[in-house]
């Protein structure tokens, strides 16, 4: 038994060993694990499924209804994979399931991920929840989420992330994340190209699901305004992405529950996502958070500056050097925003010193620097790229208050 949760979560953010999916889930077989739980709700795609997910459960949670999330990375600590009602797991909690199983992950060797998906959905099953939406990490078909059996499942949009992982081809990322959708259920989606469309209602058509596609709506003037049904919204320091996000959630709740108007309203209104266009204050800079990963998420970034009219904004760029770095600093350079690109304590961070293009960017190894250089220059400075890059700007405001 471990002594803290501290030395709890160390040790499960050490493991690195993954399985298949079958074998994983052979494995919660053995043990007894539910993996078919009342309300389960399925999210996957390229980018927007934590914001989805949160904006779900605000519309269910308005309307009195417990719900369960399984979300990933954490921002602020480990306990924020698996919450209800918006609330974190609790260290007491985390440390129980953590020793309960602590003889089996080291016998079955098994990674963090799949330790979280075993701890969220024993945990799941002992709480009186009517909803459990769990977010896929990276894939669909072949992620460990993939074991269990949703009423609903979704998808935001697919785009070319993680080609390495289950690419090489956009191709292949569309069967990857399409191998979520569960026979006989609802399977909504907010993709909207025609020949991925219409490859998901292939797989939708073999499966028996019944597809259903939010309609494109675009809104390039800020405060962002949409309507669903005969409901009006009005989304403000939200990026402009979380139209369609939040469009996906209604549809998706509209499947679930009846909608009351004001109800609903308030909740998507109201809901924020931390590190998706975040806003904070330092020093009495305008702070953004956001982080835009991938060349989908940076570039709805750039639009959501652009249709603000936030004047000349500013921006610290870090990420862990995968090989789309390159691409996303190229978008910052297509700007002219000034752009420091800077470091963070990450045991995956490779420097970004040498990637550093353009006469309007600057590489400044230490973050604090490289924000004040940042405020030297505007009075609204932007954070993006990786979320374990958000995750440590956001301990690091909260340290330096």
């Amino acid at each position: 038994m471990f002594a803290s949760v501290k030395d709890a979560v160390n040790f499960i953010e050490s493991r690195r060993t993954k399985h298949t999916v079958d074998e994983f889930r052979d494995v919660l077989r053995d043990l007894g694990i539910n993996m078919k739980q009342p309300g389960m709700i399925h999210v996957g795609g390229t980018n927007g499924k934590g914001s989805t997910v949160n904006y779900l459960r605000a519309i269910l949670q308005a309307h009195g209804y417990k719900v369960g999330t399984f979300t990933s990375p954490y921002l602020i600590k480990h306990n924020d994979r698996i919450c209800i009602n918006g609330q974190p797991m609790t260290d007491t909690d985390l440390l129980y399931y953590i020793g309960k199983y602590e003889h089996l992950i080291r016998a079955k060797d098994l990674s963090m991920f799949e330790i979280d998906v075993l701890i969220m959905l024993d945990y799941f099953e002992h709480q009186d929840l009517d909803f459990r939406i769990i977010e896929c990490g990276i894939g669909g078909e072949h992620d460990k989420t993939n074991v269990i059996d949703p009423v609903m499942s979704a998808i935001t949009n697919i785009g070319n992330d993680h080609l390495d992982q289950i690419g090489p081809s956009l191709y292949d990322v569309i069967n990857e994340k399409m191998g979520i959708i569960k026979p006989g259920q609802t399977f909504v989606t907010s993709e909207t190209r025609g020949t991925v469309l219409a490859r998901l209602q292939e797989q939708c058509d073999a499966q028996g699901a019944v597809m259903v596609v939010v309609p494109e709506y675009a809104d390039d003037h800020y405060p962002y305004r949409f309507s669903y049904r005969n409901m009006d919204f009005t989304l403000e320091n939200q990026g402009i992405y979380q139209v369609t996000n939040a469009r996906l959630a209604l549809t998706m709740a509209s499947k679930l529950i009846r909608l009351d108007d004001k109800l609903t309203v308030q909740a998507v209104e109201e809901a924020q996502w931390g590190g998706r266009f975040e806003v904070r204050r330092k020093n009495g800079v305008k702070v953004i958070l956001d982080g835009a990963h991938n060349i989908e998420a940076m570039s709805a970034l750039v639009k959501s500056l652009e249709s603000m009219k936030i004047e000349h904004p500013a921006v610290v760029f870090a990420a862990l050097g995968d090989k789309s770095t390159g691409d996303l600093l190229a978008i910052l350079d297509s700007t002219t925003y000034p752009v420091y690109v800077t470091s963070f304590d990450d045991e995956r961070y490779v420097s970004l010193k040498d990637q550093v293009v353009g006469n309007h960017m600057w590489y400044v190894k230490d973050l604090s620097k490289a924000f004040k250089r940042a405020a030297g220059k505007s009075d609204t400075v932007v954070f993006t790229g990786s979320l374990h890059f958000i995750s440590a700007v956001r301990r690091w405001l909260d340290q330096t208050r």
